[in-house]
Order: structure tokens, then C-alpha cells, then sequence
């Protein structure tokens, strides 16, 4: 289990370098936190038989993890999975963190009712601070 819980989209180039660079620095920073990644549209359909088996493991992850830090992609906002792993975030009571990538990009459903703390994510230092 991690202290960061991280949804980002592999199908974004930027997000997926973003995901590399997240990994190095948890790797070489000992105050940064433990990360552990989740694909935002995993090959698997929202309301399929199957996705329960993925609900029931993330759930276990979230709830393990002390943040959940959602990155924003170009196509982020149409996650159900997203919105799905904020609102389990929130039942958990865990802390929402959120960080855009490019300034244009569209928060997701999940983010409009909630209060995250909005973060620059190209800096590791207010990622190893763990409490905000």
C-alpha cells in the first residue's frame, strides 16, 4: 500500500511522463511519500461484471493510502472511473489533491462539489510535504 494514491491517464504523453518523473522522485527522495498509480480508464467498461473485481481493489487501495491525488488529463473529465475514485476518496475521508497539467484542461464531474487542494505538480517538494 502507498501514502499517495495517484490517477493519472497512460494515454496522455504528458501524464505518462509525468508518471515517470513522479516515480523518480519517489525513488530518490526518501521524504517523499510511498505513490502507487491507477490507469483513469482501465480496459475495462464502468458498469461491467468485471469492473467489480477493480472496484473492490482500488477501494482497499484508497482507503490504504493517505491522499489521493488526481491528475488532470485533456480527457480526465469523462472518467467514470475518475469521478468513482473521488467519491470513494471522499467516503474514506481522505485528502483530495488535484494538479492540472496544461491550464486548459477540464476537471472532472467529481471535483465540482469537493474542495481539493489544487497543487503545481512539477514541484516535489509540496508533494513530499504530505499534510496540507
Amino acid at each position: 500500500m502507498s501514502d499517495l494514491f495517484i490517477s493519472y491517464q497512460s494515454a496522455d504523453p504528458l501524464a505518462h511522463s509525468f508518471q515517470v518523473q513522479l516515480q523518480k522522485w519517489a525513488d530518490k527522495y526518501w521524504e517523499f511519500p510511498s505513490v502507487s498509480f491507477h490507469e483513469q480508464e482501465p480496459p475495462v467498461c464502468f458498469n461491467c461484471a468485471s469492473a467489480n473485481r477493480i472496484r473492490r481493489h482500488l477501494r482497499k487501495e484508497i482507503k490504504a493510502a493517505n491522499q489521493l491525488l488526481i491528475i488532470i488529463s485533456r480527457a480526465t473529465w469523462q472518467s467514470e472511473w475518475t469521478d468513482w475514485e473521488i467519491s470513494t476518496a471522499q467516503d474514506a475521508d481522505k485528502q483530495l489533491l488535484a494538479a492540472k497539467l496544461d491550464s486548459t484542461n477540464i476537471s472532472p464531474i467529481g471535483l465540482v462539489d469537493t474542495a481539493p487542494i489544487w497543487i503545481d505538480p512539477f514541484d516535489p517538494i509540496v508533494l513530499a510535504q504530505r499534510k496540507f
